[in-house]
């Protein structure tokens, strides 16, 4: 991932981290450390909703 990949993806999650520092500061290391704080963060909200989804059988549609 390239640098101005993970800063563009930091500023559009939820994280407030760009409020508070300028992301162009940080060093490589702290950058790669805080996108993987964030993915980190964004499997275990996905796996807490995966385990409250309810099962239903499979179905199709002829549309």
């Amino acid at each position: 991932m390239s640098r101005s990949y993970k800063i563009a993806l930091i500023l559009k999650s939820k994280s407030s981290l760009p409020v508070y520092r300028d992301l162009a500061a940080l060093s490589d290391r702290e950058l790669d450390e805080q996108v993987l704080a964030m993915i980190r963060r964004m499997r275990a909200n996905e796996s807490a909703v995966i385990a409250r989804m309810a099962l239903r059988q499979p179905t199709f549609s002829l549309n």
